[in-house]
This record gives structure tokens, C-alpha cells and sequence, in this order.
């Protein structure tokens, strides 16, 4: 098939990018490797400007209720005391309103919009180029392993850091990874922390353990989405890693609330990252 712009990766910025060019009645087509919703749930963050883009798309009061939530302020409980560390009235007077979200829960709203047609299943495996230009990508359906073709005026990539389209364009990027990886899991908000406020307990054991604390960041209808900063050797399940971690949860009620029977870190959602930049 032939199109106006194909854009490779469902992520929020491609989605963006594909629903207002639909509505400026530019053909687009939308590939996502992924069959289904990706499963889990991680914390992120959404900054004003990115909340007025996604208000222009769609009413902030459906937003609110199934994707993003305002947050109030940030907290930290250093084993001892809570000391807040962003308050509301710093918000307040800075101007700021940052608003806490599941990024797989705003990408799917985001795919629902229909101003593009959204193809599930699909992974690009190459590029097709026509006098040294990009005309397009080579798909193949990840459940048939059938292959095809799409031509398209104008190819977007967004890939994530192994990016297909940005090799192809000769854009190299040297990554690295975070030192650092991320074990992540969803939650009933706990009564004990305010509602729409973040908060992190620092582990005492963190340097012995290599599990540096627990985060918490509050979503709408009253869920959390938890995060578990620690170092890729907790993952050999050493038995003082978990003793720690059992000493670590035991030393707070409310991270037991939080918590609950979860094992570290087989009932959690790994998160490796990767970092770097490109130099255009």
C-alpha cells in the first residue's frame, strides 16, 4: 500500500505526531510491534507543555479519568521522618503543574483516538529506499511471519534507542545502560500518604543490598504505581538481598500495606534502561 506518512512505533510522541496529522487529513498509518496493550504498570511523569498537547486532543476530565493525574507534591522518608522535598504551594508559586501518569495506559488512549489507522502486530524489518531517499519500511505480521511492503511519502521513526529508521537515515547514537535497573508493580493507594503525592523510602541496606528504596506515584481511581530502584545482582536472588528486602518492607507499615506478598523480584515488572544521545 501506498500512504502520506507511516510511522513506526505507537510510543506517546508518534501517536501524537500520527493523530494530528490525521486530522489534518494526511493519510497515516500507525505500526506497533506489540500485538495487545503492553502489560504492567511504571510511574512517569508528564510536563505542562506535553499536558496541553494531549488536552488539545482529547477533554482533560477523560484524561484525568483514565490516564494522568495532577501532581499535588513529592515527599521522602529517610527511615526516620518524612521530609517533603516538592510541595504544593512550590508548584503553586513556580507555575508548574506536573502530572503523574502509567505511559502505557496514555499511549493506549492515545492509539483509541482514530484519526490514523493504528495496524497491532506489525514490526518493520527493513527500509525502502528509492534513489537514496527512504520511501517506506518492509513489515512482517509478528503471529504469521507474513511479509509485505509500505510506501509512504514520508517515514517516522519512533523505535526507541535501537531505532531502525534513525540507522537507516545514518544517525548513529552510542547507548549505554543505566547503571541502575527498575522493578516496577501497580498498587490500591495507601491511606497513609496524601492523596496525588509521590513519596520514596530510602533503604538504610542500600549499599550492601543494591536495592536503593521504594517509590510510589499516584494514579486516578485511587491506584499507585510502585518503583523499585536496585542493581542487576539483586536479581541472582542472594540471600541477603532478601533479607534485606524482607527487613526493608518490615519496617514500615505502610510499605507493608503497599507491598503486601510480593516477592523481590519475581512478582515485579523488570525495567532495564538505556541512555544516550545522538549528535543531530
Amino acid at each position: 500500500m501506498t500512504t502520506d506518512f507511516v510511522v513506526v512505533g505507537g510510543g506517546i510522541g508518534g501517536a501524537v505526531l500520527a493523530e494530528l496529522l490525521g486530522r489534518g487529513g494526511k493519510q497515516v498509518v500507525v505500526l506497533e510491534r506489540s500485538s495487545a496493550p503492553p502489560p504492567g504498570v511504571r510511574p512517569e511523569i508528564l510536563w505542562p507543555r506535553t499536558m496541553e498537547v494531549l488536552f488539545s486532543l482529547g477533554p482533560r476530565e477523560v484524561w484525568e479519568l483514565e490516564a494522568v493525574l495532577p501532581l499535588r507534591g513529592v515527599e521522602f522518608h529517610d527511615g526516620r521522618r518524612i521530609v517533603p522535598l516538592i510541595t504544593a504551594d512550590l508548584l503553586r508559586d513556580a507555575g508548574v503543574q506536573p502530572f503523574s501518569t502509567n505511559p502505557n495506559q496514555t499511549r493506549e488512549s492515545l492509539l483509541r483516538l482514530g484519526s490514523f489507522e493504528l495496524r497491532r502486530g506489525v514490526e518493520a524489518i527493513a527500509i525502502l529506499k528509492e534513489k537514496g531517499r527512504i520511501a517506506g519500511v518492509r513489515i512482517r505480521d509478528t503471529a504469521t511471519r507474513e511479509e509485505g511492503e509500505i510506501e509512504a511519502h514520508y517515514t517516522v521513526g519512533d523505535d526507541g534507542t535501537q531505532s531502525l529508521v534513525r540507522k537507516a537515515c545514518g544517525i548513529d547514537m552510542q547507548t549505554r545502560e543505566f547503571p541502575m535497573d527498575f522493578v516496577c508493580f501497580e498498587c490500591a493507594w495507601p491511606a497513609a500518604v496524601p492523596a496525588a503525592t509521590a513519596r520514596f523510602w530510602l533503604n538504610a541496606e542500600r549499599r550492601t543490598s543494591g536495592i536503593a528504596g521504594l517509590a510510589i506515584v499516584p494514579l486516578p481511581n485511587a491506584r499507585g504505581a510502585g518503583l523499585v530502584p536496585l542493581l542487576s545482582r539483586v536479581f541472582d536472588a542472594t540471600p541477603s538481598a532478601e533479607a534485606s528486602w524482607s527487613r526493608f518492607c518490615a519496617a514500615d507499615p505502610t510499605v507493608r500495606e503497599v507491598i503486601r506478598d510480593r516477592r523481590l523480584p519475581h512478582d515485579f515488572v523488570r525495567v532495564r534502561r538505556t541512555e544516550g544521545r545522538a549528535h543531530s
